[in-house]
Parts: structure tokens; C-alpha cells; sequence
């Protein structure tokens, strides 16, 4: 299971999810954020843009969709 931010409505029962995480640089030292965007598929078009959402694995539903939300 995953936690990221709603960023942007794609189409019906579709959204693009953001998670963010918090890694070292390996030779620096310095946190560096790494950002990753997800398809999500959103069953009842309930995810507004901004939301933060928590989704989990599921079977492909589409060629790049393959997480559903589970909790907003």
C-alpha cells in the first residue's frame, strides 16, 4: 500500500496519484526527495485534486493502470 497526493483527474474513474519519498545521495550525504506519479483507478469519482489518497496493488485494468484507491 501506498500514500501520495491526487495531482490531476485523467479521465472517467481515472486519476494520476504523486508519492513522494525521502532517500540519501550516496556520495553527499544530502536528503534528496524523489517524486513517482501513479494511474489510479478512482470507481466512483469521488478523488478531487489535492486529496491524499491511499491505494493498493490490484490486477491491470488498463495498460498503465494498475493501483485502486482504497481510502481518501
Amino acid at each position: 500500500m501506498m500514500t501520495g497526493t491526487i495531482i490531476r483527474r485523467a479521465g472517467d474513474k481515472t486519476a494520476v496519484l504523486e508519492v513522494s519519498r525521502t532517500t540519501r545521495h550516496p556520495q553527499y550525504q544530502k536528503k534528496v526527495v524523489r517524486t513517482r506519479r501513479y494511474l489510479v483507478h478512482d470507481p466512483n469519482n469521488t478523488a478531487q485534486v489535492g486529496d491524499t489518497v491511499t491505494v493498493k496493488e490490484s490486477r491491470p485494468i488498463s495498460a498503465r493502470k494498475r493501483w485502486i484507491i482504497i481510502s481518501e
